[in-house]
C-alpha cells in the first residue's frame, strides 16, 4: 500500500475546520498500558463499567479496526468567550455550545472523504468519544499537546478546552510525529484547587470528582462530595481554570459552535420537575446536558450553595 503524505492529510485537517492534525502509529506502550490498568485497579472508574470493559480494544487499536497502523488525531478549540447571565449555577464550558459530537464526527467525516480521494483503497474507522480509544494518548503521541496533571490534553498555544477526534486506519504516512516535550513543571494549580482532592499521580479519581458526579454518575452523590459543591450543576472545570495555559485568549471563529447559553440561563429545578422527560429531550436534544439527564440535574440543583 502507498503511503500518505504527512503534510497534505494535516492541511486537510485545517481546510475542514480543525484547528491542530497530528498523525501517530497506532501502538499504545506497554508503560501506557499499565498506567491505565493500574487506574482501573484503583476503581478510579467509579461506576463507569464501559472503561474495564472495553480496556483490551482500548490498549489494542488493532482490535478495534483490523490491521490498523496509523492514528490521525486532531483538536478543535471550543474557547467561548460567553458565559451564563445567571450567576446561581455553573456549567462547564464545553457544554455552553451544541453537543460537540455532531460537530466532530461532521468535520471528520469530511476529512476522511477528502483523505480516500487520495488513497480509496484504506480501510479507516471515525472516533470522537464514542468507541474504546485512548483519544488524549493519540493526541499526545502525536504531538497535540501534552496530558497535564489534570489528565486533560494541554496544547501550548489552545490550552485544554479542546475537542479530539482521530481517523484510525490501515494507512501508513510517510511521517509520523512526535510527543511534544513540554509539561507542568512544578505548576500544582489545578491539584490544590480541586475541592475533593480527586487529582493525584495515578490520575483523576471518579470517585471524587464533582464532574464525574454531577453527570456520569446514576446513583445519588455522596454526602462527602455533595458537601464540596458550590455552583457546579454540569461538570465542573475547576482543574482546568486554573491552569495557566488557559490564561492565554485562543481566538475562537467558527460558526458551527453555536453558542446555547441563552437556552441554559432559562434552567431552573421548578420547571424541571414540572417537566416531563420527552420534553426535556425535545428542548435540549442537541446540548450535552442529555448525558446527565432530567432527573440528575434536578438532583444536582439541590446541592448548589446558591439555589
Amino acid at each position: 500500500m502507498a503511503y500518505l503524505n504527512s503534510s497534505s492529510v494535516k492541511k486537510l485537517a485545517v481546510s475542514t475546520g480543525f484547528d491542530k492534525c497530528g498523525i501517530s502509529r497506532s501502538i499504545v506502550t506497554n508503560s501506557d498500558i499499565s498506567f491505565f490498568n493500574n487506574w482501573l485497579d484503583l476503581s478510579y472508574n467509579a461506576d463507569m463499567k464501559y472503561m474495564s470493559a472495553n480496556k483490551d480494544l482500548r490498549c489494542h487499536p488493532s482490535k478495534l479496526l483490523e490491521n490498523s497502523k496509523s492514528v490521525i488525531s486532531v483538536i478543535l478549540n471550543y474557547n467561548i468567550s460567553e458565559t451564563l447571565k445567571n450567576q446561581t449555577f455553573n456549567i462547564s464550558k464545553y457544554a455552553l455550545i451544541n453537543d460537540y459530537h455532531d460537530i466532530m464526527r461532521s468535520k471528520l467525516e469530511k476529512l476522511l472523504l477528502c483523505i480516500k480521494e487520495e488513497l480509496p483503497q484504506i480501510n479507516a474507522g471515525i472516533f470522537t468519544d464514542t468507541a474504546p480509544i485512548l483519544e488524549r494518548y493519540f493526541a499526545m503521541s502525536s504531538g497535540l499537546g501534552f496530558i497535564g496533571k489534570n489528565t486533560c490534553l494541554i496544547n501550548p498555544e489552545l490550552g485544554s478546552w479542546v475537542f479530539i477526534g482521530e481517523i484510525l486506519t490501515d494507512a501508513e504516512f510517510d511521517f509520523y510525529d512526535s510527543p511534544i516535550p513540554i509539561n507542568c513543571g512544578e505548576c500544582n494549580k489545578c491539584i490544590n484547587a480541586c475541592p475533593c482532592q480527586a487529582i493525584n499521580e495515578n490520575g483523576l479519581n471518579a470517585n471524587k470528582c464533582i464532574s464525574y458526579h454531577t453527570i456520569e454518575n446514576k446513583n445519588e452523590t455522596p454526602k462527602d462530595i455533595a458537601d464540596k459543591i458550590t455552583n457546579q450543576l454540569f461538570g465542573c472545570d475547576i482543574c482546568q481554570n486554573v491552569c495557566p495555559y488557559n490564561n492565554k485568549k485562543a481566538i475562537l471563529n467558527k460558526s458551527d459552535l453555536l453558542n446555547i447559553t441563552e437556552i441554559l440561563d432559562s434552567l431552573n429545578p421548578i420547571e424541571l420537575q414540572n417537566m416531563s422527560n420527552r420534553e426535556f429531550n425535545r428542548r435540549y436534544k442537541n446540548t450535552s446536558l442529555i448525558r446527565a439527564g432530567r432527573k440528575k440535574l434536578i438532583e444536582n440543583f439541590s446541592h448548589l450553595k446558591n439555589c
